[in-house]
């Protein structure tokens, strides 16, 4: 499986002309494999190593708001109060419309508080000072839209949530990072100081004009690194991955990282409009806080976000329900990197064994017991006392039998073989039978004592004509 995913490193490499390339595996909380390519320094012909550090731009961005939701729990920011209760310079700042609601925290995290999208003019602004960001905040034209209205990526948005964490926590936002994660994670080699990491073991950015090739200005730290400012290595990174994996599955356990799991968790919702995002096969994609969140149809759950500067492109893609992510990053301008990163994930997809589901509660288990009941004696009134009130009145019991009957006819009988929670309330289960299997999909209703309220049955390989 590494051998695969080195290959397709190297070609997408190639492919791409990226002078280096580092890719990180991470599997139950651990970097499990690196593959480091090319060179870190062209003119010195320095290659990529594992321990290399490289620009990971708006990768940045979950960290700011995982900080944010930090703050909150910690009761020292209200997501969803106005934006001038922590930066008190936006009160002066026109409204879009005369109509328009207040620019909230909550707005920045999911980028619907109406600004541009503006990759370029943020990624040549990271050493803004304070006084520079204290005087576009005073005299910018800040609005494109109305708050609340659609989503736009918005750099300044993340670049405000910084300033809203130095007002809050009384120290430089660089600093509250290094206490709240960087500290605890052991990520010695992660700064915002690109500047102090260049001089160290630094993967410097290129960019390729036909095919003349020149390295871009190492962009300094400054007040609006909160967008986008991380300077990070593989080893460093795989600790923040596997940190914010660690917030799955729900779970009763102690609480052992920096911040809670449900916050974690809370970043992975849907907190914007949907979107189309670029790629060669788009899926419909919504914002949480910092995070993407896609449904794909092979890998199911995915949580992403990409990185580009001049001179880098990054992108991290993880897979909560599996405990597994994949990163990588380059040091070309705006790498494509979100190209990989599926493709490396499809190889594990196909070379690492399904999870076994987890144990079905007591009330899907008892559901789960009375349709094999109800499937062997062909009437559903067998286990009136496991439906919910609605089931026999949504497809009367008559209609109910003469499809168990049909399936019946058709399949033979059937014994349990694999059984699938969704959650406590839901889930599915195969029958493996004499001709055939049956796959059942079981809603519960939300009871003190939770009945079936959705019964599904779908046929799967039927040998049709066999007694």
């Amino acid at each position: 499986m590494f051998v695969e995913i080195d290959a397709a490193s190297a070609a997408f490499a190639v492919e791409h002309k990226l002078p280096g390339l580092v890719v990180g595996i991470v599997d139950g909380g651990r970097l499990v494999h690196v593959t480091a390519l090319g060179l870190a320094d062209r003119e010195a012909g320095r290659p990529v190593g594992r321990d290399t550090a490289f620009r990971i731009a708006s990768m940045t961005k979950n960290m700011t708001a995982l900080a944010i939701l930090s703050m909150r729990d910690a009761g020292k920011v209200v997501l969803d109060a106005p934006l001038a209760e922590y930066v008190p310079q936006f009160a002066a700042v026109r409204p879009a419309t005369a109509d328009s609601k207040p620019v909230t925290v909550r707005d920045l995290l999911g980028h619907v508080a109406g600004f541009v999208t503006d990759d370029p003019w943020g990624d040549r602004v990271l050493g803004m000072s304070p006084a520079e960001l204290d005087d576009l905040i005073a005299t910018g034209t800040l609005f494109a839209r109305a708050p609340g209205v659609a989503f736009e990526y918005s750099n300044l948005g993340y670049a405000l949530l910084g300033r809203v964490l130095t007002n809050v926590s009384g120290e430089r936002y660089q600093d509250c990072m290094s206490r709240l994660f960087l500290a605890p994670l052991a990520m010695a080699r992660t700064t915002f100081d690109a500047i102090a990491a260049a001089r160290g073991d630094y993967a410097f950015g290129y960019r390729l004009d036909g095919e003349v090739w020149s390295r871009e200005r190492v962009e300094p730290d400054g007040e609006v690194g909160a967008m986008g400012g991380l300077v990070t290595t593989a080893p460093d990174y795989a600790r923040w991955v596997g940190f914010l994996l660690s917030a799955w599955p729900a779970r009763d356990d102690p609480e052992t990282a920096p911040v809670r799991r449900a916050s974690v968790r809370e970043m992975a919702l849907y907190h914007a409009p949907p979107f189309q995002p670029d790629g060669p096969e788009p899926r419909p994609t919504a914002y949480g806080y910092g995070l993407m969140n896609t449904k794909d149809p092979t890998l199911g759950r995915v949580l992403h976000h990409p990185g580009g500067l001049p001179g880098y492109g990054s992108h991290v893609l993880m897979l909560p329900d599996r405990g597994w992510g994949v990163f990588a990053f380059a040091n070309r301008t705006y790498a494509p990197m979100s190209k990989l990163t599926p493709k490396l994930a499809q190889i594990l997809h196909e070379a690492m064994p399904k999870r076994p589901a987890g144990a079905p509660s007591a009330a899907l288990q008892r559901a789960i017991d009375a349709v094999v009941l109800a499937y062997a004696s062909g009437r559903i009134e067998d286990v009136a006392d496991a439906c919910a009130p609605n089931l026999l009145l949504d497809m009367p019991p008559a209609l109910r039998n003469a499809e168990l009957a049909d399936l019946k006819r058709k399949l033979g009988q059937g014994t349990i073989e694999t059984i699938e929670p969704t959650h406590a309330l839901a889930g599915s289960f195969t029958l493996a039978c004499a001709r055939g299997r049956l796959r059942v999909r079981v809603t519960l209703s939300p009871e003190r004592q939770p009945g079936m309220q959705k019964l599904v049955f779908d046929v799967d390989g039927a040998q049709e004509g066999k007694k």
